[in-house]
């Protein structure tokens, strides 16, 4: 790219990027153009989540799409996937790796996995990574979400508040249930830093 790695560092340090270096990285590598490269640098710089300027978020050793207007995982959501891992592939392994989780070491086939709120889908679609021919249902209220999901999640996914959008035929199906709900009231959501 024509623009010098140190400019960008620069820029976004001053901007109030702890990690600029490894941003720049990241930027440099997923920019296709230098004009590309400009726009997302001047996003990083408005205040928008790295991941959002990406285009996806790594999470339990997956890359996940992530769109304006939807959460980006956080990692210490992995910790619920590995719970829920445990679960879905019936085994009594406590603690399995964020790369155990992205190969898919899983040996309860089949299990049935729902995860409400899924935001971008990245709940169910490491689960789905780590058992075993899982069959994932996720929902989430946002259309904005559920399309993004839609794009993450190798299952079913659907738009609709909590439970309510699931097909009936999962009544007494549900092997593991995950949530990550939303945690800040929506009167709020105004007041959080961008």
């Amino acid at each position: 790219m024509s623009v010098p790695d140190s400019l960008i560092v620069s820029r976004l340090r001053a901007a109030g990027c702890v990690f600029a270096e490894d941003e720049t990285r990241l930027l440099l590598s997923t920019a296709r153009t230098p004009e590309e490269l400009g726009a997302m640098v001047d996003q990083r710089v408005a205040g928008l989540p790295l991941e959002q300027v990406l285009g996806w978020a790594e999470f339990c050793g997956l890359r996940i799409t992530v769109t304006p207007g939807v959460f980006v995982p956080r990692r210490r959501t992995e910790f619920l996937v590995r719970q829920a891992a445990v679960l879905g592939r019936g085994d009594d392994h406590p603690r399995p790796t964020r790369e155990g989780i992205a190969r898919g070491d899983g040996r309860r086939p089949g299990v049935v996995i729902v995860d409400l709120c899924c935001g971008v889908g990245a709940i169910g679609a490491a689960l789905a990574a780590a058992v075993d021919r899982a069959e994932v249902h996720a929902a989430d209220i946002d259309p904005a979400a559920v399309r993004c999901a839609r794009r993450n999640v190798p299952g079913y996914v659907y738009q609709g508040d909590l439970y309510e959008p699931l097909p009936g035929a999962l009544r007494g199906r549900v092997g593991v249930l995950v949530a990550n709900v939303p945690y800040v009231p929506t009167d709020e959501i105004g007041f959080l830093p961008p």
